[in-house]
């Protein structure tokens, strides 16, 4: 396993241009946070209490998503996990101050090694942060996440994926760089282009593992989840999770 101080994640410039970047760099990252928030309803829509662990937290914005869309009578008690403190600090920014939020700074290895104790949740979040592992320590990931979940509870993840031939792969990259294009000069952005952006995602120090959708979803009913499935896919993008 790579650890998180040897990849670019851990250099505070490159996290703070993806984060700026994030809706551009991923054209449908916006209806995929929506997601979100209509698939704990559809999971979770009689609990009043929801304990939320989000892995790879980022700035907190799946999160931030969920608690502006909860309900009257529903409390929401988030616990945010990243390997990056300048992350965390960006995560309480956009949260605020809150006595119910609780931030940890740990990676991936931290977690699955049990370096660092958690509580059980009742959901499980994240996005575009577990295709940094490798397809056994994203399964040891699914089988931490499944043995800390409460009973009914789900995981949600969102996420990029290893396309299953090299053909499908050309076609994806097609359609995420003519994506990508349209964002970009709708933003203005001139000091970089979508040809640029796929090369640094697909240099090893990015340290991007994406593995197969199926091997991916095999690796959760394999933990013990239920009603595995994919939620929604864009090319290499994806929603995928189950219940416990």
């Amino acid at each position: 396993m790579d650890t998180f101080s040897e990849s670019a994640w851990a250099q505070s410039d490159f996290s703070k241009k993806y984060l700026d970047r994030a809706d551009i760099y991923i054209p449908q990252r916006r209806k995929m946070i929506g997601l979100f928030s209509f698939l704990l309803t559809c999971f979770l829509g009689d609990r009043k209490e929801i304990r939320l662990l989000d892995l790879g937290c980022g700035d907190g914005v799946l999160t931030a998503e969920l608690l502006s869309q909860c309900g009257e009578g529903r409390t929401i008690i988030p616990t945010l996990v990243d390997g990056s403190a300048d992350m965390l600090h960006r995560a309480g920014d956009r949260l605020g101050p809150s006595g119910i939020i609780t931030y940890v700074n740990a990676s991936f290895h931290e977690i699955i090694s049990g370096m660092t104790t958690l509580g059980d949740f009742d959901l499980c979040i994240s996005s575009h942060a577990i295709h940094h592992l490798e397809m056994n320590e994203k399964a040891a990931l699914f089988a931490f996440i499944f043995a800390h979940l409460n009973a009914g509870g789900c995981f949600i993840n969102a996420d990029v994926v290893l396309p299953p031939s090299e053909g499908l792969q050309t076609c994806y990259f097609s359609l995420w760089k003519s994506e990508m294009q349209q964002m970009m000069e709708k933003a203005g952005i001139t000091d970089e282009t979508p040809t640029e952006v796929i090369k640094r995602y697909q240099d090893p120090a990015s340290m991007n593992r994406p593995d197969t959708l199926n091997d991916q979803l095999d690796a959760l009913k394999k933990a013990g989840f239920r009603d595995v499935d994919c939620y929604v896919k864009d090319g290499i993008f994806t929603v995928f999770g189950g219940r416990k």
